[in-house]
């Protein structure tokens, strides 16, 4: 089908709309979040802190799917920015159960089967078959289960696939099309709501976030798309919305958390900036999955943050328990692995350092934890214990004088703290 799009000599609006089926594959493994980057972690010898579980859900928005994407691409999509939004605010973990052309009746039946303990094909899936990788993510429909038990947060995109065919009645009377989007919108509000009483049923003190869903189509003669037609796409999302509405209504009488994330209105009229449809996919960018991130942040948190500018030589952000380390002694990328000034991070840590002069080594003490860092040194004592490093600290010239620098991820990981690096953004997230 993807083909099939790009031989067409320009727009229609049926190309416009045929939905989120869509088209190509997407990476089964890679992560914005990269353990390979300027933070990699040493093997942990710390014991597990507890950690914010975010499970997302849906369709290919969910997956982060961008034009292009390959399964070697690393999606850097609404889910992403969510992980990042929890790490501002503690340890978290995220795990991404999105596949491609998912109809909200499919994401019912899933659910019903990671309930009830079964396993599900492809062809079970109402949508799913869109998907090259869908077997091997309903194959882990029970790892589905468990990570849902276990959710403090979800978050899922659904729907749009349920309404691509609207294209298909555009030309029929008032009536017809009051019909079909009666009968679409009684669907998908229902299954939708079956969907949001399974996860409830695995994970009853779960926060559930339901996005809406944009149009793809600009207002715009060019594109096949008439005036009369943008308006009838705009009032459909727009009854959507209301229905999404009722939806979360009826949990919230019921005393659950379950709320809805509505970014539609940020693309009317920004269509064209905001997704890849001048490139036939109706995908959002990075414009646009900003947009529904942001709207899942104000939904979930009542913000969004972001990190400061960097200044010029600055080529990483680091965040500590939630405050970002800004000082003049910036950090260093040596190696590819991050480095500190040693009392700046120790203080963001609210950590002790004792530095030994004729060793030149620092204790650095956190709660019941004690690591040892010697310059030039090849391991660093962890309570005693030796455990060998590839990073060592070293002595760094800076505004003027000699700093101790000491590696990020290794202190961090030696101390207990959980260590996340956004490679979008340069940013590592450093949690208790």
């Amino acid at each position: 089908m993807y083909n099939k799009f790009r031989k067409w000599s320009r727009f229609s609006a049926a190309a416009l709309l045929t939905g989120s089926l869509l088209l190509g594959s997407l990476p089964a493994a890679p992560s914005a979040f990269a353990a390979t980057a300027p933070v990699a972690a040493t093997p942990s010898q710390i014991a597990a802190h507890e950690s914010y579980r975010i499970v997302a859900i849906g369709d290919s928005l969910t997956a982060g799917y961008e034009f292009g994407f390959t399964e070697s691409s690393s999606p850097y999509g609404y889910v992403e920015r969510v992980y990042e939004q929890a790490l501002f605010r503690g340890r978290a973990e995220v795990v991404n159960y999105g596949v491609l052309g998912l109809r909200v009746e499919g994401l019912d039946a899933w659910l019903s089967a990671a309930q009830g303990g079964r396993a599900v094909q492809t062809a079970d899936i109402a949508g799913a078959s869109a998907d090259p990788r869908a077997a091997a993510i309903l194959a882990r429909t029970a790892s589905l289960a468990e990570d849902l038990r276990q959710a403090d947060l979800v978050v899922l995109t659904i729907g749009a696939n349920n309404f691509t065919s609207l294209m298909d009645i555009v030309g029929k009377s008032p009536e017809e099309i009051a019909a079909w989007r009666t009968d679409t919108l009684d669907a998908y509000a229902a299954s939708l709501t079956a969907s949001i009483e399974k996860l409830l049923e695995l994970q009853p003190a779960a926060r559930i976030v339901v996005s809406d869903f944009y149009s793809p189509a600009p207002n715009l003669a060019a594109a096949g798309i008439t005036a009369s037609q943008y308006k009838l796409f705009q009032e459909t999302i727009g009854l959507v919305q209301e229905r999404l509405g009722e939806v979360v209504a009826g949990f919230d009488d019921r005393g659950s958390d379950v709320r809805a994330a509505y970014s539609a209105e940020a693309f009317v009229g920004k269509e064209l900036a905001m997704t890849y449809i001048m490139r036939r996919d109706i995908h959002p960018n990075q414009t646009g999955y900003a947009a529904i991130g942001g709207a899942f942040a104000e939904t979930i948190w009542g913000e969004e943050r972001r990190v400061a500018p960097r200044a010029d030589g600055v080529d990483i952000s680091v965040v500590v328990n939630g405050r970002e380390v800004i000082t003049v002694n910036r950090p260093v990328i040596k190696n590819n692995r991050t480095y500190l000034a040693i009392k700046d991070i120790a203080d963001a840590m609210q950590a002790t350092t004792v530095w030994d002069a004729k060793t030149k080594s620092a204790t650095i003490g956190s709660g019941d934890r004690e690591v040892v860092l010697q310059i030039d040194g090849t391991a660093m004592r962890v309570n005693g214990q030796q455990v060998p490093i590839d990073t060592p600290a070293y002595l760094q010239p800076m505004n003027g004088e000699m700093k101790t620098y000491v590696p990020l991820a290794v202190l961090a990981d030696g101390l207990g703290f959980q260590v996340v690096y956004s490679a979008p953004t340069k940013t590592a997230f450093i949690n208790k």
